[in-house]
């Protein structure tokens, strides 16, 4: 095989093997309703699940983290032990969201990039190694 046909192979796996971390992480757990509003009486939500702005997310979170300092320094002063929730959900269950949440965007954009190198890849590779690569497939369809 040739020297780039080998090189080429081993760009395709580690292609692969990402598409394949992406696909695993492209399912989260969400921990609250995703519906998170600044205002508790305020009807206008922002959904998490949906929501493309990074920089929006940090403002949530920004917000979320000056409620619960003051909540907690709140407390300290009537001696207290409540736990700070937001909208029904605790601070660990936001943080947990907002950051699944960035990280889905940012596999979306991991994904873009890979479906480029795939198809930069794809126009590089000899026609032997296409035909290994699709005996492969065949080999393996006939074996189940």
């Amino acid at each position: 095989m040739a020297e780039t046909d080998k090189l080429v192979q081993e760009l395709f796996s580690v292609v692969q093997a990402k598409k394949a971390e992406i696909a695993k992480a492209e399912k989260p757990n969400w921990e609250t309703n995703c519906a998170f509003r600044y205002n508790k009486d305020s009807s206008a939500s922002i959904n998490l699940q949906v929501c493309a702005d990074v920089e929006e997310l940090v403002h949530i979170l920004a917000f979320l983290c000056e409620r619960k300092s003051n909540f907690d320094k709140a407390q300290e002063i009537v001696e207290t032990k409540l736990k700070f929730k937001w909208l029904g959900f605790s601070f660990d269950e936001w943080v947990s969201d907002i950051k699944t949440r960035i990280a889905k965007i940012q596999i979306t954009n991991k994904k873009k990039e890979l479906e480029v190198l795939e198809s930069r890849l794809d126009k590089i590779v000899s026609p032997e190694l296409k035909a290994k690569w699709e005996l492969e497939e065949i080999s393996k369809l006939l074996s189940k």
